[in-house]
């Protein structure tokens, strides 16, 4: 995600909506752009071809390679989840990390969008680890106090629940996994997902 499609999340969109419009803006410009050049006076016929198909393709090429569309972002590839580790009894969304994870990192800008636009969902953090960690270290210090934390120890239960691949984002509901999605998995169709997985009753 990238501020233009911010701008559309805070205008209301869904994640794919939102993800998608900049792409059909570029896709107009590029039909607009040939339709006033259509006339453009070029001899040789597929000279001109050439270059209105160019103009044409030119916005959105232009877009996708500052800001690529990834698999994961409309193919919903998440998996059930079988777990049997305690999840919290209400409807939550758990976020499982490793203290000084990159991508764990990013996860919070992303964690942070979605709670703005669902005030009521009920995000948690599992920072797994073997050893002791103070709250001043790695991921706990920068983890916004409107997220719960909870600092895991059985680091072997936690690799086999996300398959070592993290961040993993589990939905559960009655202190069961529902469904869990890896950091690859992760993209607008999912968010919609878990965004309609709350909302429902």
């Amino acid at each position: 995600m990238n501020q233009i499609d911010y701008f559309f999340l805070d205008l209301g969109f869904s994640w794919l909506l939102a993800k998608v419009t900049p792409y059909l803006f570029c896709i107009f410009l590029g039909i607009g752009a040939l339709y006033f050049l259509r006339k453009l006076d070029i001899k040789k016929k597929w000279l001109k071809i050439v270059f209105l198909f160019t103009v044409c393709i030119a916005p959105f090429l232009l877009y996708f390679s500052f800001f690529p569309i990834y698999e994961g972002d409309f193919i919903d590839s998440g998996i059930k989840s079988n777990s049997s580790l305690d999840f919290p009894s209400k409807k939550s969304l758990t976020v499982v990390v490793l203290p000084n994870c990159p991508y764990c990192y990013q996860s919070i800008v992303l964690m942070k969008k979605i709670k703005e636009r669902n005030p009521s969902i009920s995000i948690n953090y599992w920072v797994s680890s073997r050893d002791s960690l103070s709250v001043k270290s790695g991921i706990l210090k920068v983890i916004p106090s409107q997220f719960t934390v909870v600092r895991r120890s059985d680091h072997e239960n936690i690799s086999e629940l996300v398959k070592a691949s993290y961040p993993c984002f589990i939905i559960s509901n009655k202190g069961k996994a529902l469904k869990q999605w890896d950091n690859n998995q992760i993209g607008v169709s999912a968010l919609d997902e878990i965004e309609k997985f709350f909302k429902r009753n």
